[in-house]
């Protein structure tokens, strides 16, 4: 896959599934792996509750054999008799215009990025930001985190990037708690003692899809509606960057949606580039 952009690793193993094959003419057989994810409790937040997820296998499919493989999936998706809930999904190289050609074609559209920043520390320290960025340790500040996700969650479901579910306060809740107890990085910043934004991560590791060497992946970046703007995920965003150098990770990583203009924007100017593109059919049915 390095051809179309030289961050992709060489090969990504399409993982247990059924094997889809489909016939292009005057160029044989492409196939792919088929997996049926069921989504319940944190990750439904996100994602419908059952996801057909299509991994190719071929490894360059072009515009025809990915138009042939996404035939393949809805003629064994309809058999299945899809609910609302549900969704078909592709993952596929960003740079790839051929196979998004197609993606488009059958009804899919761009649903999240997964994007990488190569480390280097910021291009400057943000100093001019008028908030104090520290880590978090230790439970006290969860119901401020929470907040703070449940903020951006409320933007998200407006665009599009996250599914209405009963109790999702508590799911969220207890996400910031487990992140908390586990030791997993987080920074809080704070404006004349208020808490106005917060950066939620994994720590740095090997990661599905991304090149060999330790990623840190942001899981979440929020601030405060009142607060947008003022520099507030800048500051994050550089501490962030810091602590990448710091801890010696190759990079960071990070999914933001394509739907949310603000966070989209954003990330690229961090320095973020889209390396992996999730793209959607939703509702399963809808794939065409």
């Amino acid at each position: 896959m390095r051809w179309w952009d030289p961050l992709l690793p060489g090969t990504v193993a399409a993982g247990a599934g059924e094997r889809v094959t489909a016939d292009v003419p005057d160029r044989g057989p492409v196939s792919a792996v088929l997996y049926r994810a069921r989504h319940d409790g944190w990750a439904a937040l996100w994602q419908p509750s059952v996801v057909w997820e299509l991994a190719p296998v071929s490894p360059d499919p072009g515009a025809d054999g990915m138009a042939a493989l996404l035939a393949a999936l809805r003629e064994r998706v309809r058999r299945e008799r899809p609910g609302p809930d549900s969704a078909c999904g592709v993952t596929w190289p960003s740079r790839d215009l051929a196979a998004a050609t197609a993606l488009v074609a059958h009804g899919f559209a761009p649903y999240a990025v997964l994007a990488v920043r190569e480390a280097r520390r910021a291009d400057d320290a943000h100093d001019d930001a008028p908030v104090r960025v520290r880590p978090v340790s230790g439970v006290a500040a969860a119901p401020e985190l929470t907040a703070l996700w449940l903020a951006e969650r409320e933007y998200a479901l407006a665009v599009g990037a996250a599914i209405a579910r009963e109790g999702a306060e508590g799911l969220l809740a207890r996400e910031v708690r487990r992140v908390l107890a586990e030791g997993e990085p987080v920074w809080l910043a704070e404006a004349d003692g208020l808490a106005v934004g917060m950066a939620l991560c994994r720590p740095p590791a090997p990661r599905p899809r991304l090149p060999d060497g330790a990623w840190l992946h942001v899981e979440t970046m929020s601030v405060r509606p009142g607060h947008r703007g003022r520099g507030v995920g800048r500051a994050l965003a550089a501490a962030v960057h810091t602590a990448a150098v710091d801890g010696r990770a190759r990079g960071t990583s990070v999914f933001y949606s394509p739907h949310n203009a603000l966070s989209s924007v954003f990330w690229h100017r961090q320095g973020y580039r889209p390396l992996w593109t999730f793209w959607e059919a939703r509702p399963a049915t809808a794939a065409r």
